[in-house]
C-alpha cells in the first residue's frame, strides 16, 4: 500500500471539522488569524481559474470562489468534500472533486493559480517531483503556485493511528521548486511564531517557468 493510501485511510476516519484540520485546541483562533495571514500573501486572483488541491472542509473556498472565474476544490476524504459542498452550495462557479493528489487529472495549461496547504508532506520525495511536474503542465504560461508546509524535520514521520507525514526542511522544498518554477517569495507564518514560538510553518509563492 502506498503511504498516500494510508494517509487517505487516516483522513477518511476524521470528522469534517476545524478541530480535525488543525489538531489543536484553539482551532477557531488559528482559523481566523492564520487564514488572514495566508490570504495576505496571495497574488491578485480576480477572474482566474483556480485549483485548491487538498482543500479539506473548504476553509479557503469562499474566498477563492468570490474572485475566481472558476474554482476546482479537491480532497481525498469524501466527508470533507461533502462538508465543503454543503457550506458553499450558493456558489455556482465551483467544481468539487474527491481524489488524492496523485490520482487527479487536469487539462494541461488550464489553470492560472494552484494552492496547496499542508499537502506535500504526505508524499514521498519522488511523488512530490511527480506532482510538481504535473502542476507545471496544468498551469498556463505565467501561472502561479502557492504552497504551505510544516518544516519541523525533527518530528516523527510515522506516528500513531496510521498518520504519516514527511517533514522536510525549507531548503529541501527550495530544491524541489527550482527546477520548474521561479521563486517569487518564501517565508514563515507569523501566526505560528506568535502562538507557538514555531518558525517552521513556511510558505512558497512561485511562478511557472514557461521555458521548461
Amino acid at each position: 500500500m502506498r503511504k498516500i493510501d494510508k494517509v487517505s485511510l487516516y483522513w477518511k476516519q476524521q470528522e469534517p471539522t476545524l478541530q480535525s484540520m488543525y489538531k489543536k485546541p484553539n482551532a477557531e483562533y488559528l482559523e481566523k488569524h492564520e487564514k488572514a495571514e495566508l490570504l495576505s500573501y496571495l497574488p491578485d486572483l480576480q477572474g482566474k481559474k483556480i485549483l485548491d488541491l487538498g482543500a479539506g472542509i473548504g476553509r479557503f473556498t469562499r474566498y477563492f470562489s468570490s474572485l475566481a472565474e472558476h474554482l476546482t476544490t479537491v480532497d481525498m476524504a469524501p466527508q470533507f468534500v461533502a462538508r465543503n459542498r454543503q457550506d458553499h452550495a450558493d456558489c455556482s462557479n465551483i467544481t468539487f472533486l474527491c481524489s488524492d493528489a496523485l490520482s487527479l487529472q487536469m487539462e494541461d495549461h488550464s489553470l492560472d493559480f494552484i494552492f496547496l496547504n499542508w499537502l506535500l508532506m504526505y508524499l514521498e520525495d519522488h511523488e512530490v517531483e511527480v506532482l510538481l511536474d504535473r502542476i507545471h503542465r496544468w498551469l498556463r504560461p505565467e501561472g502561479e503556485l502557492f504552497f504551505r508546509e510544516s518544516c519541523d524535520v525533527m518530528r516523527s514521520k510515522n506516528t500513531k493511528n496510521g498518520y504519516f507525514a514527511h517533514y522536510r526542511s525549507l531548503s529541501e522544498y527550495d530544491a524541489f521548486v527550482k527546477e520548474k518554477f521561479t521563486l517569487l517569495k518564501e517565508g514563515h507564518l507569523r501566526t505560528y511564531v506568535h502562538c507557538f514560538a514555531d518558525p517552521l510553518q513556511c510558505y512558497w509563492h512561485c511562478r511557472k517557468n514557461p521555458k521548461i
